[in-house]
């Protein structure tokens, strides 16, 4: 994947410099944050980081995040060892991305017990396109 391939799409509830934007894009950084969320961009395995908490506030972030990074053909990584707090609207978002995989995965590395046990009572952890990983979260 050359420079021209990488879409540099960011919005935040702070002000980033055209640097910081095509640094994230290029070898991974912040492509959103307000108070309570900093979703970043990881490169190897390529994917997001969500560190913080999602809630009303803030839900559309996620699947505005997940439309940025989008993957087709491969598996798409998210490292949501950092959440502290997700509401339904967030895990909803994932589950929808999950569902919109053209021939790849969504893998959430890191998830917290609390959410795989939503994920387990709705059975969404069942769809085929979405996988909870038992794995350490991604490195940095």
């Amino acid at each position: 994947m050359g420079v021209a391939d990488i879409r540099v799409d960011f919005w935040q509830g702070e002000r980033f410099s055209i640097d910081e934007l095509i640094d994230a894009a290029i070898r991974g950084g912040r492509i959103y944050a307000d108070k309570q969320l900093v979703v970043t961009r990881t490169l190897e395995p390529y994917g997001l980081r969500f560190s913080g908490e999602i809630d009303i506030t803030n839900s559309d972030a996620v699947p505005q995040s997940l439309s940025m990074a989008f993957v087709r053909n491969g598996d798409m990584h998210l490292d949501v060892s950092g959440l502290i707090f997700c509401d339904i609207n967030g895990i909803r978002s994932f589950v929808d991305a999950a569902e919109a995989m053209d021939g790849g995965r969504l893998m959430l590395h890191g998830l917290p017990a609390l959410l795989q046990k939503v994920m387990n009572v709705t059975g969404w952890s069942d769809i085929e396109s979405l996988v909870l990983c038992d794995c350490k979260a991604v490195d940095p």
